[in-house]
Order: C-alpha cells, then structure tokens, then sequence
C-alpha cells in the first residue's frame, strides 16, 4: 500500500517520521530508550514540536509537558476532538508502542489541513507525558494532569516522591526539561492544575496502539476496534528478615527475605491464574545488600495486577495481600505492601466505537472487536470525556521489545481507519 492507492493519507510520509522517530534513543541492540525527561525523550519532543512547527499545526506543551497540535475550526466553542498517545519507552524497547499513535495523529491532522477542510470544532493530537512510567515507577503523568484524574496538588506530592535509580525526583526532571527554553519553559511542576481541562472542551478522545497480543494476527487481521481496557493495580512490597553470613548462619536460623519472595512469587502466579481473568507480574526485584556471601536481609518488588474487571481485579490484589503477609508470617520475615497507583477499568465509548466501525465499513474491512489486557492513556481520559481505541496487528503479538514491529501496510491502514473515524466525529 502507498500512495496513489486512493488513501486519505499518505502512508509512505507516515512511516518515513515512524522511522526516523524511531531511532532518537535506539540502542546497539536495537532497542529504543526514551524514558521521561531524560536526554533523548527532550529530542524525541523536540523532533515532535519540529514537525508539528512544520506542518503549520500550531504547536504548544502544558505545564506537564504535553505536547499538542491542533487545527482550529469555526466554532472555537464546540467541544474538540483529540487525538493521541504518547513517544516515551520502556528500557529497549519498541519504536511503534505509542509514537505511531502520536504520529497517526500528526499525519491525520496534516492531511485535513492539505485538503482545505477548516472543522466546526477544532482538533488536536497530543502526545501525553510518561505514559510508561519506566524511569520514575509512575505511569500516565501527562493524561492524569489533562484530566484532573487526581488533584494537582497529589500529583505534584507523588511526583515529588518519585524517584529515578540516581535518586532524582520527578519535580527536578521538569524543572530541568523546563530549563531547555522554548516551548519547554511552559512545563511547570508547581502549576499542574493549569494543564487541567473541562469535560466540556473534549467531545472524545481516539488513540491507535500496536494491540501487543495476538489475536489480530491469528485472525489474519490488520486492525481492530478496542472494546474497553482493562484497569490496573500497581504496589510496591518489601519483604525485610535479617541479614547475615552465608557460611556460618544455619539454615533453620535463618530469616532469609529471599527465599521468603519466591515463596511469594509463586503464591502471586497461583492466584493469579485461578482468578479466572486477572493477571499479575513482578517486573522488578531488588536485593540487599545484592552480595553473594551475605544472607538477603531485605527484598524490594514491584506487583502489577490487572483485568478487565475492576470486581475481580479487587478480590485478586486482596487474595495475593492476604498471602503474602501469611508467607511472611510463616517465615519470621516481616511484610510490607504500599500501594501507589489505581485506575479502573474503562469500556470504551459507544459514540467513538460506532464512528471507529463505520469506518472499517466504509473501508470495506471486516470488523473486529477486542479488548485490550495492557493499560493506555485513554482508560485516564475515559474519566472526562467519549474514548475509543483502534488496535493495529504487531507481529508475534510482541511489544516492549526491539523486534516490536507492524507492517508499512498495517500501520497504513490503522491511520486510515483513524482519518475517517475523526472526520465522522468532527
């Protein structure tokens, strides 16, 4: 597919700044890191505002440090339509996850803007702050601070408690992102609230993600409709027994935090996967003192819990808090659980997901409706205004990962489903 082929879009311009995004931040294994506020994730916005600049879509950034285009339409008092996703990554990883939602948007909004349509209500395309979460432990900053999901006074006290691996604090990440000068002097910690916008100034918000599971692929399909997202539980757990010499402490003395974790792995995957729909992971353990002769004294990890009901959900996080403080009972240790984000789950907006279908119809492309397990800035903008998803085919279902990828015909396609169900919607 390119152009010429009777695309709204062009497709061959979409994937050339899909490429070139890509390797800001691509490591030797391939990998892409761009992680909030640091060094490449500035030149990851910077290219955006670029490209935003020259595509005359009158580029800003809030107080969090979201960045948007926009086209005006006649009516400024009428609702907008935004458009969105985010460019930051985990640790290595792809160069699709959220960015080719961001430039889907940019790549819409150019092609309504070359073909002298002015809207009744305005557009934009945004590309929200950290919706990763991958260098401060707290995900969704920019669309939390858009939608008012928490009071900006919390989000400035979570973020001010936020800290990266070299113990600098999220609020320090800003103000020095801040210091970068142009459109960056807007970001502003201590005035998150400005960044706040009204249910009424937001008719609906689309997003289109990499589905990053298989079921597009096993039905040979390239794209899809999301039919809700599934909520999430994020805590931190620290385990803490005593540390001592590997040689000279007997086994049935010891209060090892250690082996007390892998019982508490193991009783997190069994609940889990009993649930009947909820699922949970560790990503990240820390132990100390972390060396090979000395006894762990004290063990840090993180649990991600999620699923599409918020019911199940709640019965799984209490079933693994009442285990793992059994476990450590058991064992001498002692146990502590600190939970520090929440979103519900959110099904998707009948309006959106209606345009989103009338779309693939007018595309004459079967429809596919499926939810999605992995968490998106949109289940945050659910809270104020209509969402909908499109979900486009990744290859092995693989995401977060150097070889995440879509083909130039998939990723074609998903932008122009989105073209058409932002012009039914406008």
């Amino acid at each position: 597919m390119s152009e010429g082929t009777g695309l709204m879009i062009q497709a061959d311009r979409l994937w050339n700044d899909l490429m070139t995004l890509g390797k800001i931040g691509k490591g030797k294994d391939g990998g892409v890191t761009r992680t909030s506020f640091d060094s490449e994730d500035i030149k990851a916005r910077k290219f955006l505002l670029q490209l935003l600049k020259d595509a005359d879509l009158d580029p800003y950034m809030d107080e969090a440090g979201n960045i948007f285009g926009q086209i005006h339409g006649k009516n400024p008092n009428l609702p907008a339509i935004l458009i969105g996703s985010h460019i930051d990554t985990v640790h290595s990883g792809g160069r699709f996850d959220g960015a080719m939602g961001v430039l889907m948007g940019v790549e819409v909004l150019r092609s309504i803007k070359e073909k002298g349509i002015q809207p009744e209500r305005t557009v934009k395309v945004v590309s929200f702050t950290d919706e990763e979460g991958a260098r401060f432990d707290y995900a969704f900053v920019g669309s939390t601070a858009l939608s008012g999901a928490i009071s900006s006074d919390q989000l400035q006290k979570d973020l001010a408690t936020a800290l990266d691996q070299e113990g600098f604090s999220y609020l320090e990440a800003m103000k020095r992102a801040s210091m970068e000068g142009g459109y960056f002097s807007r970001i502003n910690p201590e005035e998150l609230g400005k960044a706040c916008v009204r249910k009424a100034e937001i008719k609906a918000y689309i997003e289109v993600h990499i589905e990053q599971g298989k079921v597009l692929e096993s039905r040979d399909l390239a794209v899809g409709v999301v039919s809700g997202i599934s909520g999430g539980h994020w805590a931190e757990v620290t385990i803490t027994g005593e540390a001592g010499h590997a040689g000279t402490i007997g086994m049935l003395e010891r209060k090892d935090a250690l082996t007390a974790v892998g019982e508490c792995l193991l009783a997190i995957e069994k609940i889990a996967r009993d649930s009947g729909g909820s699922v949970a992971t560790v990503g990240k353990v820390a132990v100390k003192p972390g060396s090979g002769n000395v006894i762990p004294g004290r063990v840090d990890f993180t649990l991600d819990v999620r699923d599409i009901s918020d019911e199940r959900r709640e019965l799984t996080v209490k079933k693994i808090n009442e285990a793992l403080r059994e476990i450590s009972a058991d064992r001498g240790v002692d146990c502590e659980i600190r939970p520090f984000q929440f979103i519900a789950s959110v099904m998707s907006s009948p309006l959106v997901v209606e345009a989103i279908k009338e779309a693939f119809i007018e595309l004459d492309y079967p429809i596919c409706e499926l939810p999605s397990g992995a968490a998106h800035d949109a289940m945050v903008m659910g809270g104020i205004t209509e969402i909908g998803m499109i979900f486009v085919r990744s290859r092995g279902g693989i995401s977060h990962h150097p070889d995440e990828w879509s083909s130039f015909e998939d990723v074609a396609l998903g932008c122009e489903v989105l073209y058409h169900t932002t012009m039914k919607l406008l």
